[in-house]
């Protein structure tokens, strides 16, 4: 069903806890209107959603029916396509609100007032809306049917086993779900889900694996230009996520919260305009104050708006006192420190390197495997060592002997590559640098006579050495 939320901007939040519920069970909520443009072509897009929706959810507060505000407006566009509000328009009082300060229109049909959880009393009213008639009366005589089909003595039992077969098929497409994620064809583990579910809509191994299923994809995505966008897998993934968003498992839903940001994030960066992930990065961390996920995310979210690197840190660490996907919140680090590309956020690359190293931790995989995030980390070393870049200033980055051994760490496949020229240079100098003057001695000697068979000096390397191999031997 499609249902246009009309709320008065300071309840922002309960209208997106109930447009993540009605998201839940299969609806579609019209819900943020931030990204439209002012003026006569904002209200003409609201009057087309509102003549295009099955249902209008009023959220009654002071504000929403005080004079001068939208919220009137979106309601006599409700009026000018429904003449009755009775089954199309459902007024909900999120705010204690005079009865006589609201429209005559709401005040036409009953209004609800939650009295425990308001998102789920709402998606149960709306629940009751969009049956049939027919579909009404049969629950409401459920219980004589269930009598009358108790007459015949082998329906129930018929049912039970039906159900079993079914189920356990259910199972056995969780389990080729399981196997296709493990490979990483995440379109594939979906669909077997998805089969699961429809068999057996009870399953909570389905439920909960579309869930993990979800989550793993947004955060290994990758598109090929011209034939996917971030854009349609965050609409594939929302409503499966809106689902685990309301669960009382606080880990459960403050994940799913998070992921749903970063789907937001993934959209902002294909043109989506008026997005604003943190908010749900707040909601995580409000249902679990130490959520990894929501802390990394947030952190990536400031380097990549702001740049601000100490409150990134800050998240980033937060994330990394849990042992919770620790490999992916590395990566994230490194992409976020990586999106603008200065010489300090650079160093403090190597820095995350050298702490992974110390704490024997695995290269996390940046661009799809951990080999880019080599070549990335090659590139500041080189820049810096080969190029001269800021070489003081990285050199400075780590105590020396700590440098030293992240290039060792990271680096042994360069040693015997088409790059060898440049890992000599680098990790001579690194040698001297760390007192090893002896070491330093034979990769500069190495080096030069590597060079001198090549015919070749790139980057005044030859020259470098030469004057080194003097400086070391007089030492």
């Amino acid at each position: 069903m499609d249902i246009f939320i009309s709320y008065a901007s300071e309840q922002r939040a309960i209208a997106e806890e109930i447009a993540l519920a009605l998201r839940a069970e299969g609806h579609e909520p019209f819900f943020d209107r931030s990204e439209l443009p002012e003026g006569d072509s904002y209200n003409a897009r609201i009057r087309e959603a509102v003549r295009d929706c099955d249902l209008l959810l009023f959220l009654v507060s002071p504000e929403s029916v005080a004079e001068g505000r939208y919220t009137l407006t979106e309601l006599r566009f409700a009026e000018e396509k429904w003449r009755s509000p009775s089954g199309r328009v459902l007024p909900v009082m999120v705010r204690a609100t005079d009865p006589a300060s609201m429209p005559a229109y709401l005040r036409a049909v009953v209004v609800l007032r939650p009295a425990g959880n308001a998102p789920a009393e709402v998606v149960a009213a709306v629940d009751r809306l969009s049956k049939p008639g027919w579909m009404r009366a049969l629950r409401r005589y459920a219980v004589a049917l269930v009598a009358l089909g108790a007459i015949g003595a082998g329906a129930g039992a018929w049912f039970v086993v039906e159900n079993r077969r079914t189920c356990g098929e259910a199972l056995r497409l969780v389990q080729q779900a399981q196997l296709h994620q493990g490979a990483g064809d995440y379109a594939a583990a979906w669909d077997r889900y998805a089969d699961g579910l429809a068999l057996c809509p009870g399953s909570d191994e389905a439920a909960l694996g579309q869930e993990r299923l979800a989550m793993d994809w947004l955060d290994n995505v990758r598109v090929t230009l011209g034939k996917e966008t971030f854009t349609e897998l965050a609409a594939k993934v929302q409503p499966v996520l809106s689902r685990a968003a309301l669960a009382r498992d606080e880990r459960r839903a403050a994940d799913a919260l998070a992921h749903l940001g970063w789907a937001d994030f993934l959209r902002s960066r294909e043109g989506s305009a008026g997005l604003d992930p943190v908010r749900y990065y707040r909601q995580a961390l409000e249902r679990e104050p130490g959520n990894a996920y929501a802390h990394a995310f947030w952190g990536h979210h400031i380097m990549v708006t702001s740049g601000d690197a100490a409150a990134a840190k800050a998240h980033f660490d937060q994330a990394l006192a849990t042992s919770a996907s620790r490999p992916f919140i590395r990566g994230l680090q490194i992409s976020a420190l990586r999106w603008r590309r200065t010489a300090e956020q650079d160093h403090e690359v190597v820095r995350v390197a050298n702490d992974m190293r110390a704490g024997a931790e695995p290269l996390p995989t940046v661009g799809g495997t951990a080999e880019t995030l080599v070549s990335e980390i090659w590139d500041i070393y080189h820049t810096a060592l080969v190029r001269g870049r800021d070489r003081e200033a990285f050199l400075g980055t780590l105590p020396s002997k700590d440098l030293l051994d992240t290039f060792l760490w990271l680096f042994p496949a360069y040693a015997n590559s088409a790059n060898r020229h440049a890992y000599l240079f680098m990790l001579a100098q690194l040698q001297e640098r760390s007192g090893e003057r002896a070491d330093s001695l034979a990769s500069y000697r190495a080096l030069l006579a590597l060079l001198i068979k090549q015919r070749s000096n790139p980057w005044g390397m030859a020259d470098a050495a030469r004057k080194a191999i003097a400086r070391l031997q007089s030492g």
